[in-house]
C-alpha cells in the first residue's frame, strides 16, 4: 500500500518541459518472467523480463524500476533500466524454469536507458544520473498456483517517464529467488508467462 501511495503522488508532479525526448518500443512475443518487492518499508522494486521471437531469431527487454524515499523525507530516488540487452542472459525453453543473468553492461547502449533520478520533495526538481552499473540473476520456478489469461492496458507516469504497456499473455504464479543489485529476492509477487504480441512503449523527457 505505501509503495503504491508513493507511485500515485509522483504521478501528480509536473513534468518538466524538455527539448530532449527518448522513445523507446518493444513487442513482446514469448516467454517473459516478472518479481516486485518491497525489501524495506521505505524501498520499492519491479523487475520484467521478455522475449520477441520471430523467425528472425530472439531478442529481449527488460523493464526495471526501484523507488526508495529518504529517511527524513526529503527526496525520492527512481532508478530506471529499460532496454534491450542480449537475449542468452534470459534462459529456459519453456515457463517452467526461467532464468536471468543480467548486466548492465550488456544493454544495447542505441535502444535502451539506464537512469538514476532523484526528485527533491520540496522543490519537485529532478536531477539524473546515469543508474550504477550492476547485475541481476533471478531465477524463476512455475507453481501453477494460480494461473490467468490476461488482457491489460497501463499507462503510468513516474517523474519524467512515462511507460505504456499492452499486454495479451497466458500467466503462472511463480517462485523467484537470486539477487537484484546487490538485494536478495526471497520469492515476492512473481509470475512467468507467455506473451501474445504485447508492447512495451517507454517514453522519458529529459
Amino acid at each position: 500500500m505505501k509503495r503504491l501511495l508513493m507511485i500515485s503522488i509522483m504521478v501528480l508532479f509536473p513534468v518538466a518541459l524538455m527539448a530532449q525526448v527518448a522513445h523507446l518500443k518493444f513487442v513482446q512475443n514469448g516467454e517473459f518472467a516478472s518479481v516486485s518487492e518491497s525489501p524495506t518499508p521505505l524501498s520499492s522494486f519491479s523487475l520484467s523480463v521478455s522475449r520477441n521471437t520471430t523467425n528472425s531469431g530472439t531478442t529481449a527487454n527488460i523493464n526495471f524500476q526501484s523507488f526508495s524515499i529518504a529517511s527524513d523525507f526529503s527526496s525520492f530516488t527512481i532508478v530506471e533500466i529499460i532496454g534491450a540487452f542480449t537475449p542468452t542472459d534470459f534462459t529456459g525453453q519453456n515457463t517452467q524454469n526461467l532464468a536471468l543473468a543480467f548486466s548492465t553492461a550488456d544493454l544495447d547502449p542505441a535502444n535502451s536507458f539506464s537512469l538514476s533520478c532523484t526528485i527533491n520533495l520540496s522543490t519537485f526538481t529532478e536531477t539524473c544520473t546515469s543508474a550504477p552499473a550492476g547485475t541481476i540473476s533471478v531465477s524463476w520456478r512455475e507453481n501453477d498456483a494460480q494461473s490467468t489469461e490476461l488482457v491489460l492496458g497501463t499507462v503510468t507516469t513516474v517523474g519524467n517517464l512515462t511507460t505504456r504497456f499492452h499486454q495479451r499473455s497466458d500467466n503462472s504464479s511463480a517462485t523467484a529467488t537470486g539477487n537484484v543489485f546487490g538485494t536478495p529476492v526471497t520469492g515476492g509477487n512473481a509470475t512467468v508467462g507467455i506473451n501474445h504480441s504485447s508492447t512495451l512503449e517507454a517514453v522519458r523527457t529529459q
